[in-house]
């Protein structure tokens, strides 16, 4: 296991949060294909669910039902082992990728055992699984060739957590969908746009994994603390609850 510390300055970010302003509606785009493409201009990412892609359900033990959560203790106070997935409040959420990253925040005052299970919901046997170790911090979990994702199929991912003492096990669950990028998206993805400028694209079509691990990869190469308050945005914009300390101390988990 491997763990990457690269955010600490909890600090600055309160300072900067205090001067964040949230873009406005003052933006201009265009239509290509389908897909919306922001103004270079625009200053913010700023999420637009896909409204078709918001049926399915997700079902949590251990926390509460339709959020992809669950916790050991129903004390918030508890220092139990707690779940958040980084992905929007229900539905599946879509990417572009055949192998994305697939993140969630762990909160525990220990190193605790955890399972990433990836399945397809129409066969028995999972796709992909992987074994975990870690204490607070986000983990991610980058999807091998092998577990390569089809076009159009929603696949589930499931994290389970052992709770203190191991006498039994929440766990938290979304669905991912890859889709198609057509030639032109894919051209104007690649024309020389920045990470922002991607990040929003990928978020105002509803691409929710290719938008956040835009933010993180980003953070991580220019640690811009404009970058952080972006993904912390993007975050509250789909209502996914994480601590304000997120930290991103990553548990890095891809396998060749």
């Amino acid at each position: 296991m491997r763990q990457f510390h690269i955010l600490g300055a909890f600090l600055m970010l309160a300072a900067w949060s205090a001067t964040f302003t949230a873009p406005g509606n003052n933006t201009h785009s265009n239509t290509a294909s389908g897909w919306q493409i922001g103004s270079a201009a625009h200053a913010g990412v700023r999420w637009t669910p896909d409204p078709e892609r918001g049926s399915a359900s997700t079902t949590m033990s251990g926390g509460r039902r339709g959020t992809p959560f669950a916790a050991c203790a129903l004390d918030d106070e508890q220092p139990d082992p707690a779940i958040t997935l980084l992905v929007p409040d229900g539905g599946v959420s879509l990417t572009t990728e055949a192998t994305p990253t697939l993140s969630w925040f762990i909160e525990s005052e220990n190193q605790v055992s955890m399972e990433f299970v990836l399945s397809d919901p129409e066969s028995a046997s999972p796709v992909y699984s992987k074994q975990l170790q870690s204490g607070t911090g986000l983990v991610e979990v980058t999807l091998p060739e092998s577990a390569a994702l089809d076009v159009g199929t929603p696949y589930r991912w499931t994290v389970f957590v052992d709770c203190e003492g191991g006498d039994y096990t929440i766990h938290a669950r979304s669905f991912v969908e890859r889709m198609a990028v057509d030639g032109m998206a894919d051209g104007m993805l690649s024309a020389g746009a920045s990470s922002l400028e991607r990040a929003n694209f990928y978020a105002s079509n509803g691409i929710w994994y290719d938008a956040l691990n835009t933010l993180v990869s980003s953070y991580r190469a220019d640690g811009e603390m404009t970058t952080l308050l972006e993904i912390r945005e993007l975050l509250r914009q789909a209502e996914t609850e994480v601590p304000l300390e997120l930290s991103l101390a990553t548990e890095s988990a891809a396998d060749s």
